[in-house]
């Protein structure tokens, strides 16, 4: 009688401290950029992308880990087996970079847009026009530019910089360093707003060639049946109010 009713307290046990870890949520190591704000902000803070990834993973019982690191690093990270996940990964980059993964719905999507001072009045009227003229790009962009831009002919000529921090893009820019900046809309307006809180007035005259096709942003997971999981996750959150919550938090506007 005393084995039994040992057992029974053992297993009783058991249960109740399966039934504890069964609450305490996996987390999941993402990597991300040093900093595209509003998206992701620099120094281990959230972002807008952070905030919308989080939400989906929560919903599925998962905690999210934010790895932010350049661009190679985290590819190098993630091929080593030390992040679960990738954040802003397409079908093409995938396949030149040989990463492994399946890719999630997209969480959002990037309005990329090319940006030069007015007072230059560069003729740009097409993507290989960006050739002639000094651009700076945002780290890893190289894999996901569409065709018409030679990179490698920029490159050699030093016409051609990519950017892990893309909130210095603007002020670069600003400062003669670069001809032509590529970042995403939302990015370009948070640098704007940055460097001239108070006095729209006084921003130089800046001119937007709409040059760059909308980029979806995906994820990239290790393990396909959790990016199963979470797909259904993003779908939902897409159709709910917290999504553009989420954005509006950050003074920014849902993109197409």
């Amino acid at each position: 009688m005393r084995w039994s009713l040992l057992k029974a307290a053992a297993l009783a046990l058991g249960l109740l401290l399966g039934g504890s870890g069964a609450c305490v949520a996996r987390t999941l190591h993402v990597g991300f950029p040093e900093a595209i704000p509003p998206w992701v902000q620099a120094g281990g803070r959230t972002g807008i992308a952070i905030e919308l990834l989080r939400s989906a993973l929560q919903a599925e019982g998962l905690q999210l880990h934010t790895v932010q690191q350049p661009y190679a690093r985290r590819l190098q990270a993630y091929r080593r087996g030390q992040l679960d996940a990738l954040y802003d990964i397409g079908q093409q980059q995938q396949q030149d970079e040989q990463l492994n993964g399946s890719i999630s719905q997209p969480l959002h999507s990037f309005d990329n847009i090319a940006v030069a001072l007015g007072r230059r009045q560069l003729e740009i009227d097409h993507l290989r026009d960006l050739v002639r003229w000094r651009v700076m790009a945002w780290d890893g962009a190289g894999s996901s530019l569409p065709a018409g831009y030679d990179r490698l002919l920029a490159l050699a000529d030093g016409n051609y910089l990519e950017i892990g921090n893309q909130g210095h893009q603007l002020g670069n820019l600003l400062a003669g360093r670069v001809d032509v900046i590529l970042c995403d809309r939302l990015i370009f307006e948070w640098q704007r707003r940055q460097l001239y809180p108070a006095a729209q007035d006084h921003v130089p005259p800046l001119r937007i060639y709409p040059l760059l096709p909308p980029k979806e942003a995906g994820i990239l997971f290790r393990d396909s049946g959790l990016r199963a999981r979470v797909d259904a996750r993003i779908r939902a959150l897409r159709a709910s109010p917290q999504y553009q919550a989420i954005f509006t938090r950050y003074g920014s506007a849902v993109q197409p």
